[in-house]
Protein backbone atom coordinates (compact mmCIF):
# COMPACT_ATOMS: atom_id res chain seq x y z
CA UNK A 1 0.00 0.00 0.00
CA UNK A 2 2.76 2.05 0.80
CA UNK A 3 3.78 2.58 -2.72
CA UNK A 4 0.27 3.85 -3.95
CA UNK A 5 0.73 8.27 -4.38
CA UNK A 6 -2.04 10.49 -3.03
CA UNK A 7 -2.49 13.90 -3.88
CA UNK A 8 -3.23 16.19 -1.28
CA UNK A 9 -5.44 19.67 -2.80
CA UNK A 10 -5.48 22.56 -0.32
CA UNK A 11 -6.51 26.03 -2.02
CA UNK A 12 -5.77 28.91 0.40
CA UNK A 13 -7.56 32.08 0.67
CA UNK A 14 -5.90 34.69 3.44
CA UNK A 15 -5.41 31.61 6.37
CA UNK A 16 -2.58 32.88 7.76
CA UNK A 17 -3.42 32.10 11.34
CA UNK A 18 -4.14 28.25 10.52
CA UNK A 19 -2.08 27.06 7.65
CA UNK A 20 0.90 26.34 9.45
CA UNK A 21 -0.83 23.62 11.65
CA UNK A 22 -3.06 22.39 8.87
CA UNK A 23 0.59 21.84 6.78
CA UNK A 24 1.60 20.36 9.86
CA UNK A 25 -0.66 17.78 10.34
CA UNK A 26 0.13 16.82 6.63
CA UNK A 27 3.79 16.39 7.32
CA UNK A 28 2.96 14.27 10.29
CA UNK A 29 1.15 12.13 8.38
CA UNK A 30 1.20 7.88 9.26
CA UNK A 31 0.80 7.16 5.39
CA UNK A 32 4.36 8.92 3.54
CA UNK A 33 3.50 8.99 -0.17
CA UNK A 34 2.06 11.83 -1.13
CA UNK A 35 2.15 15.29 -2.77
CA UNK A 36 0.76 18.42 -1.37
CA UNK A 37 -0.41 20.76 -3.67
CA UNK A 38 -1.06 24.28 -1.83
CA UNK A 39 -2.69 26.58 -3.96
CA UNK A 40 -2.76 30.23 -3.46
CA UNK A 41 -6.26 31.98 -4.55
CA UNK A 42 -4.37 35.71 -4.55
CA UNK A 43 -4.40 35.84 -0.57
CA UNK A 44 -3.24 39.74 0.96
CA UNK A 45 -2.46 38.41 4.15
CA UNK A 46 0.99 36.04 4.97
CA UNK A 47 -0.55 32.89 3.96
CA UNK A 48 1.51 32.60 0.68
CA UNK A 49 4.65 33.28 2.70
CA UNK A 50 4.19 30.77 5.73
CA UNK A 51 3.44 28.26 3.15
CA UNK A 52 6.78 28.66 1.53
CA UNK A 53 9.18 28.47 3.76
CA UNK A 54 8.03 24.90 4.34
CA UNK A 55 10.58 22.43 2.16
CA UNK A 56 10.07 19.16 2.31
CA UNK A 57 10.23 18.45 -1.46
CA UNK A 58 6.70 17.29 -1.48
CA UNK A 59 5.37 20.22 -1.22
CA UNK A 60 4.22 22.28 -4.43
CA UNK A 61 3.33 25.71 -3.72
CA UNK A 62 1.05 27.17 -6.77
CA UNK A 63 0.19 31.22 -6.87
CA UNK A 64 -0.44 33.20 -9.75
CA UNK A 65 -1.66 36.65 -7.37
CA UNK A 66 -5.26 35.94 -8.71
CA UNK A 67 -8.47 35.61 -6.74
CA UNK A 68 -10.60 33.06 -9.11
CA UNK A 69 -12.65 31.09 -6.10
CA UNK A 70 -12.12 27.48 -4.57
CA UNK A 71 -13.97 25.42 -7.28
CA UNK A 72 -11.24 26.92 -10.23
CA UNK A 73 -8.27 26.49 -8.20
CA UNK A 74 -9.47 22.29 -6.87
CA UNK A 75 -10.01 21.92 -10.51
CA UNK A 76 -6.70 23.12 -11.46
CA UNK A 77 -5.26 20.88 -8.65
CA UNK A 78 -6.81 17.99 -10.33
CA UNK A 79 -5.04 18.40 -13.16
CA UNK A 80 -1.76 18.57 -11.52
CA UNK A 81 -2.17 15.71 -9.53
CA UNK A 82 -0.47 12.84 -9.95
CA UNK A 83 -0.75 9.07 -8.24
CA UNK A 84 -3.89 7.40 -7.80
CA UNK A 85 -5.66 9.03 -4.67
CA UNK A 86 -6.50 12.38 -4.96
CA UNK A 87 -7.37 13.82 -0.76
CA UNK A 88 -9.23 17.35 -0.32
CA UNK A 89 -7.85 19.84 2.69
CA UNK A 90 -8.90 23.14 3.79
CA UNK A 91 -5.91 25.31 4.75
CA UNK A 92 -7.62 25.96 8.36
CA UNK A 93 -8.40 22.46 8.77
CA UNK A 94 -5.94 19.87 11.02
CA UNK A 95 -5.83 16.20 9.91
CA UNK A 96 -5.41 13.00 11.45
CA UNK A 97 -2.49 11.48 11.92
CA UNK A 98 -4.15 7.89 10.24
CA UNK A 99 -6.24 10.06 7.67
CA UNK A 100 -4.71 8.97 4.93
CA UNK A 101 -3.58 5.38 5.85
CA UNK A 102 -7.19 4.82 6.91
CA UNK A 103 -8.97 6.02 3.98
CA UNK A 104 -6.60 4.50 1.34
CA UNK A 105 -6.89 1.33 2.82
CA UNK A 106 -10.47 1.86 3.03
CA UNK A 107 -10.15 2.39 -0.74
CA UNK A 108 -7.92 -0.99 -1.81
CA UNK A 109 -10.56 -2.99 0.64
CA UNK A 110 -13.58 -1.32 -1.70
CA UNK A 111 -12.37 -1.44 -5.25
CA UNK A 112 -15.15 -0.70 -6.58
CA UNK A 113 -15.45 2.61 -4.38
CA UNK A 114 -15.02 6.19 -5.98
CA UNK A 115 -14.78 9.08 -2.83
CA UNK A 116 -14.48 7.76 1.07
CA UNK A 117 -15.44 10.76 3.72
CA UNK A 118 -15.63 10.37 7.02
CA UNK A 119 -16.78 12.38 10.67
CA UNK A 120 -14.66 14.88 11.89
CA UNK A 121 -14.03 16.62 14.97
CA UNK A 122 -15.33 20.12 15.31
CA UNK A 123 -12.73 23.10 16.50
CA UNK A 124 -12.75 26.70 16.87
CA UNK A 125 -10.28 29.45 16.45
CA UNK A 126 -8.21 28.45 19.34
CA UNK A 127 -8.21 24.65 18.64
CA UNK A 128 -10.47 23.95 20.93
CA UNK A 129 -12.68 21.01 20.19
CA UNK A 130 -16.31 21.82 20.83
CA UNK A 131 -18.55 18.64 18.73
CA UNK A 132 -18.80 15.93 16.35
CA UNK A 133 -20.15 15.92 12.91
CA UNK A 134 -20.60 12.67 10.55
CA UNK A 135 -21.68 12.61 6.84
CA UNK A 136 -23.83 10.79 4.91
CA UNK A 137 -23.43 6.84 5.60
CA UNK A 138 -24.68 6.31 2.64
CA UNK A 139 -26.48 2.88 3.46
CA UNK A 140 -28.94 4.29 0.93
CA UNK A 141 -26.94 5.03 -2.18
CA UNK A 142 -27.51 7.41 -5.35
CA UNK A 143 -29.20 10.87 -6.25
CA UNK A 144 -32.10 10.60 -3.66
CA UNK A 145 -29.65 9.62 -0.88
CA UNK A 146 -27.82 12.76 -1.30
CA UNK A 147 -30.50 14.76 -1.64
CA UNK A 148 -32.29 13.30 1.97
CA UNK A 149 -29.13 12.70 3.77
CA UNK A 150 -26.36 15.31 2.25
CA UNK A 151 -22.97 14.22 0.79
CA UNK A 152 -19.73 14.43 2.79
CA UNK A 153 -17.63 16.65 4.59
CA UNK A 154 -16.06 18.03 1.72
CA UNK A 155 -12.46 18.79 3.43
CA UNK A 156 -12.80 14.74 4.52
CA UNK A 157 -12.67 13.26 0.93
CA UNK A 158 -10.52 11.15 -0.22
CA UNK A 159 -11.17 9.93 -3.81
CA UNK A 160 -9.36 8.15 -7.24
CA UNK A 161 -7.74 10.42 -8.90
CA UNK A 162 -9.23 9.15 -12.32
CA UNK A 163 -12.85 10.12 -11.11
CA UNK A 164 -12.06 13.81 -9.95
CA UNK A 165 -10.28 13.85 -13.65
CA UNK A 166 -13.95 13.06 -15.37
CA UNK A 167 -16.14 15.30 -12.72
CA UNK A 168 -14.66 18.67 -12.41
CA UNK A 169 -16.75 21.03 -10.03
CA UNK A 170 -18.78 23.43 -11.31
CA UNK A 171 -17.15 27.24 -11.15
CA UNK A 172 -20.75 28.77 -11.04
CA UNK A 173 -21.99 26.85 -7.67
CA UNK A 174 -21.02 29.31 -5.26
CA UNK A 175 -20.15 27.78 -1.91
CA UNK A 176 -21.95 24.96 -2.76
CA UNK A 177 -19.19 23.15 -5.34
CA UNK A 178 -19.12 20.09 -3.19
CA UNK A 179 -23.36 18.87 -3.23
CA UNK A 180 -23.56 19.69 -6.43
CA UNK A 181 -21.13 17.83 -7.42
CA UNK A 182 -22.33 15.08 -5.24
CA UNK A 183 -25.37 15.17 -6.66
CA UNK A 184 -24.32 15.48 -10.30
CA UNK A 185 -22.56 12.14 -9.70
CA UNK A 186 -24.20 9.86 -7.06
CA UNK A 187 -26.13 7.55 -9.48
CA UNK A 188 -23.42 6.77 -11.16
CA UNK A 189 -20.67 6.84 -8.56
CA UNK A 190 -20.04 4.95 -5.53
CA UNK A 191 -19.69 6.03 -2.08
CA UNK A 192 -18.34 5.43 1.54
CA UNK A 193 -17.78 6.84 4.73
CA UNK A 194 -16.20 5.97 7.62
CA UNK A 195 -18.14 7.07 10.30
CA UNK A 196 -14.67 7.24 12.45
CA UNK A 197 -13.47 10.96 13.17
CA UNK A 198 -10.37 11.75 10.84
CA UNK A 199 -10.37 15.67 10.39
CA UNK A 200 -10.42 18.32 12.63
CA UNK A 201 -13.02 20.86 11.17
CA UNK A 202 -12.32 24.22 11.71
CA UNK A 203 -15.98 26.53 12.95
CA UNK A 204 -14.60 29.99 13.06
CA UNK A 205 -16.12 33.62 12.62
CA UNK A 206 -19.65 34.77 11.72
CA UNK A 207 -21.24 31.58 10.58
CA UNK A 208 -24.64 33.21 9.79
CA UNK A 209 -23.51 34.80 6.87
CA UNK A 210 -21.84 31.99 5.88
CA UNK A 211 -24.90 29.85 5.81
CA UNK A 212 -27.15 32.27 4.49
CA UNK A 213 -24.72 32.21 1.12
CA UNK A 214 -24.32 28.83 1.37
CA UNK A 215 -28.25 28.34 1.35
CA UNK A 216 -28.97 30.60 -1.17
CA UNK A 217 -25.90 28.44 -3.21
CA UNK A 218 -27.87 25.12 -2.44
CA UNK A 219 -31.04 26.83 -3.70
CA UNK A 220 -29.62 27.56 -7.41
CA UNK A 221 -28.15 24.48 -7.09
CA UNK A 222 -31.71 22.28 -6.94
CA UNK A 223 -33.47 24.63 -9.52
CA UNK A 224 -31.03 23.95 -11.80
CA UNK A 225 -30.67 19.97 -10.91
CA UNK A 226 -34.35 20.29 -11.84
CA UNK A 227 -33.51 20.80 -15.78
CA UNK A 228 -30.70 18.05 -15.84
CA UNK A 229 -32.38 15.38 -13.63
CA UNK A 230 -34.03 12.54 -13.94
CA UNK A 231 -38.41 13.71 -14.26
CA UNK A 232 -39.09 10.82 -10.95
CA UNK A 233 -36.61 13.16 -8.96
CA UNK A 234 -39.03 16.03 -9.54
CA UNK A 235 -41.25 16.05 -6.75
CA UNK A 236 -38.10 15.57 -4.49
CA UNK A 237 -36.43 18.27 -5.31
CA UNK A 238 -39.55 20.64 -5.05
CA UNK A 239 -39.82 19.00 -1.37
CA UNK A 240 -36.18 20.05 -1.00
CA UNK A 241 -36.51 23.37 -2.26
CA UNK A 242 -39.78 24.32 -0.15
CA UNK A 243 -37.94 23.01 3.00
CA UNK A 244 -34.43 25.32 2.29
CA UNK A 245 -36.70 28.05 1.80
CA UNK A 246 -38.30 27.38 5.21
CA UNK A 247 -35.08 26.78 7.02
CA UNK A 248 -33.49 30.11 5.62
CA UNK A 249 -36.33 31.68 7.18
CA UNK A 250 -35.65 30.42 10.23
CA UNK A 251 -32.63 31.04 10.45
CA UNK A 252 -32.61 34.62 9.78
CA UNK A 253 -35.92 34.66 12.69
CA UNK A 254 -33.43 32.70 15.20
CA UNK A 255 -30.49 34.82 14.22
CA UNK A 256 -32.66 38.50 14.91
CA UNK A 257 -33.86 36.57 18.30
CA UNK A 258 -29.97 36.04 18.88
CA UNK A 259 -30.20 32.24 18.66
CA UNK A 260 -27.65 31.73 16.14
CA UNK A 261 -24.99 30.16 18.48
CA UNK A 262 -27.22 27.55 19.59
CA UNK A 263 -28.53 26.50 16.27
CA UNK A 264 -24.64 26.49 14.87
CA UNK A 265 -24.42 24.48 17.89
CA UNK A 266 -27.03 21.81 17.00
CA UNK A 267 -25.23 21.04 13.42
CA UNK A 268 -22.99 19.02 15.95
CA UNK A 269 -23.34 15.99 18.67
CA UNK A 270 -21.43 16.81 21.70
CA UNK A 271 -18.45 14.27 22.88
CA UNK A 272 -18.35 12.39 25.80
CA UNK A 273 -15.85 12.56 28.58
CA UNK A 274 -14.15 9.38 26.92
CA UNK A 275 -14.61 10.89 23.13
CA UNK A 276 -13.18 14.20 24.15
CA UNK A 277 -10.41 12.69 25.76
CA UNK A 278 -9.74 10.50 22.24
CA UNK A 279 -9.77 13.48 20.50
CA UNK A 280 -7.68 15.95 22.28
CA UNK A 281 -5.08 13.08 22.27
CA UNK A 282 -5.67 12.81 18.23
CA UNK A 283 -5.18 16.53 18.14
CA UNK A 284 -1.76 16.99 20.12
CA UNK A 285 -0.55 13.49 18.00
CA UNK A 286 -1.38 15.43 14.72
CA UNK A 287 0.85 18.66 15.89
CA UNK A 288 3.23 17.00 17.60
CA UNK A 289 6.36 16.57 15.33
CA UNK A 290 6.14 20.12 14.49
CA UNK A 291 5.82 21.31 18.21
CA UNK A 292 9.23 19.16 18.47
CA UNK A 293 10.65 20.52 15.53
CA UNK A 294 10.35 24.16 16.60
CA UNK A 295 11.96 23.24 20.38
Amino acid sequence: MKHIKVAIAMPVFNSEEYIKDAINSVLNQTYKNWQLIIMDDGSTDSSLKIASEFTDPRIKVISDGRNRGLSYRLNESVKLATGEFYARMDADDIMCSDRLDRQIAYMLENPDCDLVGSAAYIINGANQITGLRGGNPFIDTGFLSVLKYGGFMHPTVLGRTAWFKSNPYDTTAERCEDIELWLRTADQSHFGQISEPLLFYREEGDQSAKVEKTSAGYIKVLKKMLVVVKPEYHPFLRKQLLKSHARIRMRRIAHALGFENRIVAARSTSLTQIQRQAAEDRLQHALATAQARES
